[in-house]
């Protein structure tokens, strides 16, 4: 069965599609995971260009492409490094730049960095996972391989089919209410356009879960403890070897990180991190 594409899933033939999700989901929260435990900027942007890589090498998607996803993560990762650079609260002892009451320090702007990029390596894996895992096969290698209970699991792929229905809906709404000049309204604040546009995407929402409720309650969904599986999924050889290798590949970057005196304790970090957030 062809599973039809959407914006956030693009089906396609690669080594890094082929993966059994689980597979893949522990590799990408392992490299998530250790990218947020340290505060050194090597770290994140080191686990930053292998997720870059992954995706070129292993499921063809470029870096460009990758990085135009990223694009609002881009925004609210620099918001957030400018933030706590600017207003660095910890130990000072490396003056950079000093513009009246604006001071940057060298140590503020580690902290900052850094922030920075584990906000895009997260966003990045994560943009990824969706982009190269099916959801119905998810949900399926949830229930078979992970043990999750098949009620919670139909909660996951509701959510995640959802968010491309609002998407489009969202557009919709947008074109229709140009087709109606109502964009033509020039004194109109944002907060009322969004307001505006958001009501008959919150009814619309609400009217796709009654729907979703009724035809769940129609098929007698959750009336039995246990249910059989449409899509078969299994753990082959080439998901295990990508497994292990990736989880040996992790701890070589951080042994070479640590060999070149770019890593530090990860107790450090954690108490950088508490010393220079804003007061």
């Amino acid at each position: 069965m062809k599973v039809v594409s959407t914006h956030l899933y693009q089906e396609r033939d690669t080594p890094l599609h082929r993966l059994n999700p689980v597979a893949k989901l522990l590799v990408f929260s392992c490299f998530i995971l250790t990218a947020t435990l340290y505060l050194d900027v090597a770290v994140p942007l080191t686990f930053l260009i292998v997720s870059w890589l992954m995706g070129w090498i292993f499921a063809h998607i470029s870096p460009v492409a990758l990085m135009c996803r990223l694009s609002p993560i881009l925004a609210a990762a620099l918001g957030l490094a400018i933030f706590n650079t600017l207003f660095y609260g910890g130990p000072r002892e490396h003056l950079l730049v000093a513009l009246g009451p604006i001071h940057i320090w060298r140590e503020g702007l580690f902290i900052g960095s850094s922030i920075g990029l584990r906000i895009l390596c997260v966003a990045s894996y994560s943009i990824l996972y969706m982009w190269t895992t099916d959801p119905s096969r998810l949900v399926a290698s949830l229930m078979q391989q992970a043990r999750m209970p098949y009620r919670l699991a139909y909660a996951v792929l509701a959510a995640y089919r959802f968010l491309p229905i609002l998407q489009r809906e969202w557009g919709h709404i947008q074109a229709a209410q140009q087709v109606r000049a109502a964009h033509l309204s020039r004194h109109e604040s944002g907060l009322r356009r969004i307001v505006r546009s958001g009501m008959p995407l919150l009814v619309s929402g609400i009217r796709q879960a009654e729907r979703l409720a009724i035809a769940m309650d129609a098929r007698a969904f959750g009336a039995s403890p246990r249910r059989t599986h449409y899509i078969r999924t299994h753990m082959k050889v080439s998901d295990y070897a990508f497994t292990v290798v990736s989880l040996a590949a992790c701890g070589l970057i951080l042994f070479a990180l640590s060999e070149l005196g770019l890593l530090r304790s990860f107790l450090v970090g954690v108490a950088e991190s508490l010393a220079g957030a804003p007061q």
